[in-house]
């Protein structure tokens, strides 16, 4: 009965170790299929906070390009500049036509100065800086003495906002406003 026992005891030894191979091969084969799922999860929220986070393209009528005035980041669109200037200084029509002239004027100059690449970046801010001179004292020209009080006011709370003068430095300041004639 000894052999029996011990060809018994083989067998069942070797039939554990193949239970034990089976569940060791399972526990690898969830494993790697718990582990596919979760990267897949990982990717699928990823993407959807991704897209969450994005914001909506702007609908057709605000996508207008960079704003521009005299034509810089930052800068307010030239219709919403001469609204703001008709509306704050209270513009004739003839002036508001002088001044859409000026603006157009002032833009193309300032066009040909930035395409103007054999200048010194020193020399295009001086000339720069010419051309809004020039543009304010035009401006200046078209308004009655109260509409200019106004414009200088308008301008120096720019400067402020600004952090001083025109792009940052010291422009120089408009020339005051003639003495209000005597009644």
């Amino acid at each position: 009965m000894g052999r029996e026992t011990r060809g018994d005891d083989a067998a069942w030894s070797c039939q554990r170790k193949e239970v034990e191979r089976m569940k060791s091969d399972m526990q690898r084969k969830m494993f790697r299929a718990a582990a596919v799922l979760l990267c897949g999860a990982g990717l699928v929220v990823s993407a959807a906070v991704a897209q969450q986070d994005a914001p909506p393209p702007p609908p057709d009528a605000q996508q207008q390009g960079p704003p521009m005035g005299m034509g810089g980041p930052g800068r307010m669109d030239p219709q919403r500049h001469m609204e703001m200037m008709q509306r704050r200084l209270g513009l004739s029509d003839d002036q508001m036509t002088q001044m859409k002239a000026i603006f157009a004027d002032g833009r193309a100059k300032m066009e040909a100065l930035r395409s103007n690449s054999s200048l010194a970046p020193a020399d295009r801010r001086a000339q720069g800086m010419a051309l809004h001179e020039e543009e304010t004292a035009k401006v200046r020209a078209v308004l009655t003495p109260e509409q200019q009080t106004k414009f200088d006011a308008m301008q120096a709370r720019m400067r402020e906002r600004r952090g001083g003068g025109m792009m940052g430095g010291d422009a120089p300041q408009p020339p005051p406003p003639p003495p209000a004639p005597q009644q």
